[in-house]
């Protein structure tokens, strides 16, 4: 009942001065009101410029979301860390595709002071809104998979005849490219990269046979919610009612998943 009195107080307020307005128009001598009319000036309404939307796509494999921090005179000063971002969140990227350039074409502010050194961010758009992530955490032109076999070995060029030394552990989510790759002439492999949190191995790059990858939406959001879940059940404070709905979630997803 408050709702609805409140509704009927808006309206009557947006109400009245509509009705006080017509009132003294209608008292208004005609020579007044034919002048007016006469006039035919017309107020131009301001219409903002169109919002421009991201032309690439990209995914996230490490950082934190990004707001920046401006100087009085219009420059930017820093940027804020604003959150931490998720391991296989798609974002759009900013800017306008080109396989030659070490960011494949995104936006990039570089060399922005932060935290005593000067580092470079890229501009997305992520959940309706635009950010700036750090240029490492984002793979631009790429889409989100996950590993699915055991003791992958990553190769360092798209040939069998170059596996590496190093293996990509089963469920790990990697930026995969999406980019041809010519050398890749047997179409086998897909060009990936992904982010080791050990402080030492950072950003790996590589190849990886396509049999080794899903990109199933349903296994990539399972592995992104199994991501959540350890990182809140290792903090040792997380609700467990939070704890057990991420559970079941993850169950639920890897219920659907096909790969």
């Amino acid at each position: 009942m408050k709702k609805v009195n409140a509704l009927l107080f808006f309206a009557l307020l947006f109400l009245i001065p509509a009705c006080k307005k017509e009132n003294a128009q209608t008292e208004e001598p005609i020579e007044a009101q034919e002048s007016v009319v006469d006039s035919g000036a017309v107020e131009d309404e301001y219409t903002p410029p169109p919002r421009i939307e991201p032309t690439l796509k990209g995914v996230m494999i490490s950082g934190w979301y990004y707001d920046p921090v401006y100087n009085e005179d219009g420059s930017l000063k820093t940027m804020k860390a604003n959150f931490e971002a998720i391991v296989g969140t798609q974002v759009g990227v900013y800017g306008s595709f080109n396989p030659d350039d070490e960011n494949n074409g995104a936006e990039v502010i570089k060399d922005v002071p932060i935290d005593g050194a000067k580092k470079d961010f890229v501009h997305v758009f992520y959940d309706g809104e635009e950010y700036y992530v750090r240029d490492y955490a984002v793979a631009v032109n790429a889409e989100a998979a996950v590993v699915i076999n055991p003791s992958t070995y990553i190769y360092t060029r798209p040939n069998l005849a170059n596996m590496g030394k190093s293996t990509v552990p089963e469920s790990t989510i990697v930026a995969v490219f999406s980019a041809d790759i010519p050398e890749d002439e047997d179409k086998r492999f897909k060009k990936i990269r992904y982010y080791v949190p050990d402080g030492k191995t950072f950003t790996v790059n590589g190849y990886l046979m396509k049999s080794a990858l899903s990109s199933n939406q349903d296994l990539v959001s399972a592995m992104m919610v199994y991501e959540k879940f350890t990182k809140l059940k290792a903090d040792g404070n997380a609700d467990p009612t939070v704890l057990q709905e991420l559970k079941e979630n993850y169950d639920f997803l890897m219920e659907n998943a096909s790969y």
